[in-house]
């Protein structure tokens, strides 16, 4: 089951997918509201929404149990699935989100400017991020709850094979939020790609050999 980020759709893992359904595996994927072909989400969607949409996605294909592979985003979903259910067989984190940035002087000070320009009516549209204005008006209410949410309380209670990819050069979900995944996570495995946020697509080969000895695994102790 491949989950996209945010912004993404079925295509982001279409190699992969190509690749499994070639081998005989069964594989699946959606497009997560309000990206590729699914609709804006009537309300303001929390992960919890979003989780209880792929478990129907899953109950309407027959799946039972699932390699859940989550990108970004995806990978929130993908935890927040194996925390509070027996439905991932094996997780495959790729630059999974979830976890509060460290925040350093420098953000802190850029905060202060923000708040004290938006009290004087100036223009703080720079201070936003890109997938922020991307997003609908309508809908920015929707990615700010969801990117405020902290996760970090349910990675122990992860019980599959967990994989934890990361990008060496990713910015948005830096190296240190994998370390703390593949740490707190008790059944896991760490790989480092080169690369940023998408180093998954970057070093596409280099993910296939670390995605395939995963699930050549049996069930055991991490490494």
């Amino acid at each position: 089951m491949f989950l996209h980020g945010w912004g993404g759709c079925i295509a982001s893992f279409g190699g992969a997918m190509n690749y499994y359904s070639l081998r005989g595996y069964g594989v699946a994927a959606l497009d997560f509201p309000p990206f590729g072909k699914s609709p804006e989400p009537s309300e303001c969607w929390s992960l919890k929404d979003y989780t209880a949409l792929t478990l129907s996605v899953m109950d309407s294909l027959g799946i039972d149990k699932a390699v859940i592979v989550g990108h970004s985003f995806g990978g929130r979903v993908a935890i927040d699935i194996a925390a509070k259910t027996d439905r991932a067989e094996k997780l495959v984190l790729v630059s999974a989100a979830g976890l509060t940035p460290k925040r350093g002087l420098k953000y802190k000070l850029r905060q202060r400017r923000f708040l004290r320009n938006r009290k004087k009516g100036r223009d703080v549209t720079a201070y936003y991020s890109s997938d922020y204005l991307a997003m609908p008006e309508r809908l920015r209410g929707v990615f700010s709850r969801i990117v405020s949410e902290d996760l970090s309380d349910r990675l122990p209670l992860v019980r599959c094979p967990t994989l934890v990819v990361y990008g060496s050069h990713d910015t948005e979900t830096p190296p240190y939020m994998a370390k703390r995944m593949y740490k707190e996570i008790k059944d896991s495995r760490i790989v480092r790609l080169e690369g940023g946020h998408f180093a998954y697509a970057e070093r596409h080969t280099a993910f296939m050999t670390a995605l395939d000895n995963f699930l050549q695994e049996n069930n055991g102790s991490s490494t």
